[in-house]
């Protein structure tokens, strides 16, 4: 038996805000769901109101006039060590490597822009959404099972189960990660804007999900695509 198990527990430092009424969130076959989410503002008088927002950290944003458009990504909480979580509405081009590439790009250019220290910050007239993600995932590799084992050492064996599961949580207070594997081998170019303009970052349309260690040099050890309402709670 081989068995490896992972568990990551990231809590923001200061949880958002659950959103009243539903958010809609469409997938990538146009189909509106009406989700749970939180946000960084409330109406109540949390004395924590302005700290929530300002551990949200803009990586990139590329606003745009057409509704269904803008691309951005951002890190929930800044403050979280060492692991980060960052959220990212992009179109799905390419594999999930190439998605992640393409975003680091992206954030390696947005820092260049003179008003960067001003666009990186949540400022009090932007505001952001997330719709709360929670799902449980078993995946059972059929194109394994069944195969011989090639190592000489073991003659006659065969993978008789090879499966992975999933549980992941994203909500307003952080992210729950818990994956576990095991396998069974018995012997057988940004638009010019005014840095002024309210900016709103809805993940409402299919976004990346990635959790890393903090630092340019270290790649996500956790990536996922989502794109349908199954991975959320309905409103």
């Amino acid at each position: 038996v081989s068995y490896s198990y992972l568990k990551t527990d990231v809590k923001f430092k200061y949880p958002f805000y659950s959103k009243e009424g539903a958010f809609s969130f469409e997938d990538s076959s146009g189909t509106h769901t009406g989700v749970t989410s939180f946000c960084e503002n409330t109406e109540g008088s949390d004395p924590n109101k302005g700290l929530v927002r300002e551990q949200v950290d803009i990586l990139y944003d590329e606003q745009a006039d057409e509704a269904g458009t803008a691309q951005f990504a951002v890190d929930l909480c800044k403050h979280t060590d060492p692991y980060q979580v960052g959220l990212a509405l992009v179109p799905r081009d390419g594999s999930l490597r190439e998605i992640v590439t393409g975003v680091e790009q992206k954030m390696a250019e947005f820092k260049t822009d003179p008003d960067y220290e001003k666009l990186r910050a949540l400022r009090p007239i932007d505001s952001l959404i997330v719709p709360d993600v929670l799902y449980k995932l078993t995946h059972h590799f059929k194109d394994l099972e069944g195969k011989h084992l090639a190592n000489e050492r073991w003659p006659g064996y065969s993978i008789f189960e090879a499966m992975q599961v999933i549980d992941f949580t994203l909500s307003r207070t952080g992210v729950v990660l818990k994956s576990e594997a095991r396998i069974i081998a018995p012997p057988f170019a940004r638009k010019p804007r005014s840095i002024e303009e309210p900016r709103y970052f809805y993940f409402n349309r299919p976004f990346l999900i990635y959790v890393k260690k903090r630092g340019a040099e270290f790649s996500p050890f956790f990536v996922m695509w989502v794109d349908n309402t199954e991975l959320m709670k309905e409103f």
